[in-house]
């Protein structure tokens, strides 16, 4: 199914639309106008070389592209400049999958879906305001999600699931955003966030893996919050913050991992839970008052490290059972140290 709906007084149009049936498919689209919706869906039997590009430029856009059953060489691009974008995806059993989105203008929103996949790769670009994402990787091999978002009101959601080697990246910059980045049942996982801003909220879930790495930034903002969330084997967490009033939350279960922290400013909270034991953590608080650091870890042979610097600090850890190490050093007056062994 190929459809389009141009239309517009006074509008200069442009419309390429290439169709090749069965394992030839190629959709092509391009609008310059007002009022643009268009769709894709290549239908089926059983898909093998589609391609799908649609271009809009103009006015309200709506673009959907859907490819079907075996997929294999497939390909969504989907390019939007202009006002009241939405845009779409979804590629079934593609192999050779690649999803495109670029969205340029005001509330804007990206999605793209891809299921039993292998080989894939989804990039999504939205600058504007009020921009929303979802993208989902299903059953898939060298799975690459990258998204990067400009703008006002922005949140996002990466799925990554029963894969190997996936990797997630989300870049955000403004006022009170949110992004969730979740890689289940996966091994050799990766995934780096970047916030810059005030009041934003940064989750990372990777659930059932081996050998995870989980890099989350975010810089010169107050008010800022992230959580990392491991359970697996050989698991990595760092956490940068730089601002007043932050946040950081690491939570690990399994043997062999290591949660590294560290916050620039004052009036900042850093906590770490591991359990399982064989595990590393380690705070570094800097140039900053009042802050808290906590570090807990069950089980044996683990070792924990705090480091602050400025006035009015305070350092908490608890470790239990044998074989464990901690150590506490602070720089400055009226700093406070409680451990327990």
């Amino acid at each position: 199914m190929n459809k389009y709906r141009p239309f517009g007084v006074s509008v200069i149009i442009f419309l390429v639309s290439t169709v090749a049936l069965a394992a030839d498919n190629t959709y092509e689209l391009t609008q310059i106008g007002s009022g643009n919706t268009a769709s894709g869906d290549q239908s089926d039997a059983s898909v093998v070389g589609s391609t799908i590009i649609q271009i809009q430029i103009g006015n309200n856009n709506d673009a959907e592209a859907t490819q079907q059953g075996f997929t294999i060489f497939s390909s969504v691009v989907q390019r939007q400049i202009g006002n009241s974008n939405s845009s779409g995806g979804q590629q079934e059993g593609a192999i050779f999958t690649t999803s495109v989105i670029d969205q340029y203008g005001e509330n804007n929103f990206g999605s793209s879906e891809q299921f039993s996949t292998e080989g894939n790769s989804s990039y999504i670009l939205q600058v504007g305001s009020a921009n929303s994402i979802l993208v989902s990787q299903t059953d898939g091999v060298d799975n690459a999600a990258s998204v990067t978002q400009f703008g006002v009101n922005n949140m996002g959601f990466t799925s990554q699931r029963d894969g190997v080697g996936n990797v997630g990246v989300a870049v955000q910059t403004g006022e009170n955003l949110n992004f969730l980045i979740s890689q289940d049942s996966s091994s050799l996982n990766t995934a780096i966030a970047l916030q810059a801003g005030n009041s934003l909220t940064m989750f990372i879930e990777q659930n059932s893996s081996i050998g995870s790495n989980s890099v989350a930034i975010q810089a010169g903002g107050n008010n800022n919050f992230v959580q990392s969330s491991q359970e697996g084997l050989g698991q990595d967490s760092f956490i940068l913050q730089n601002g007043t009033s932050l946040e950081v939350v690491h939570e690990q279960i399994g043997t062999f991992n290591t949660a590294y922290t560290e916050q620039f400013g004052g009036l900042n909270t850093a906590e770490t839970v591991q359990s399982t034991g064989f595990n590393h953590a380690e705070t570094l608080q800097f140039s900053g008052l009042l802050n808290e650091s906590v570090l807990v870890q069950l089980d044996a042979f683990n070792t924990a490290i705090a480091l602050q610097t400025g006035d009015t600090n305070s350092t908490r850890l608890s470790q239990t059972t044998a074989g464990n190490f901690a150590t506490s050093t602070q720089f400055g007056d009226n700093n406070t140290v409680l451990g327990l062994q």
